[in-house]
């Protein structure tokens, strides 16, 4: 197995592997086009026969990025694949020197083992804002925020008349 950045040509690959698990609502569904708007923030696991597993590092700034879309094909889990998709988008955050990085999750043992923590939503407003007020669980949200890395001490928020604002927390 071997880890790389993705690069468009893989984008329909992914959009099947996201498909497996947005099903069932385990992952947030991304269109085709969307996957190609996005493709920068992808890496690959792969072997001989194809993509193995894909995640993402959304940035929204020095201090925080999430790792995202983490997907492995059903029949290859439990075979490394994650840990090191997990472990090089880490690598990613960390070339970026951000300080905090955080994920939402459904089986927060896994991150756990991998030095992430439990966290309150709350405390993560960029990833509230960005994603889960459009979500339809956003009531009944089951996954657990975790965060590795400092907390984010404030968020940068869209203020239609003057732009971006800093709005401390």
């Amino acid at each position: 197995m071997r880890v790389r950045k993705a690069i468009l040509p893989d984008a329909e690959g992914i959009h099947e592997l996201i498909a497996v698990y947005s099903k069932d609502g385990t992952l947030l569904p991304r269109s085709l086009a969307e996957l190609c708007e996005n493709i920068r923030d992808f890496t690959v696991v792969e072997d001989e026969t194809g993509i193995l597993g894909c995640g993402a590092l959304h940035l929204y700034g020095t201090h925080l990025a999430e790792i995202r879309s983490i997907a492995v094909w059903p029949a290859l889990k439990k075979k490394g694949a994650g840990r090191l998709l997990i472990e090089a988008l880490l690598g990613e955050a960390d070339e970026h020197h951000v300080t905090g990085v955080c994920l939402f999750t459904r089986i927060p043992d896994f991150f756990a083992h991998m030095g992430f923590k439990a966290a309150q939503r709350e405390e993560l407003p960029d990833k509230i804002y960005k994603d889960c007020m459009n979500c339809p669980r956003l009531h009944a949200c089951d996954e657990v925020a975790m965060v590795r890395g400092e907390l984010p001490h404030f968020a940068i928020l869209a203020r239609p008349e003057r732009g971006m604002v800093k709005l401390q927390i």
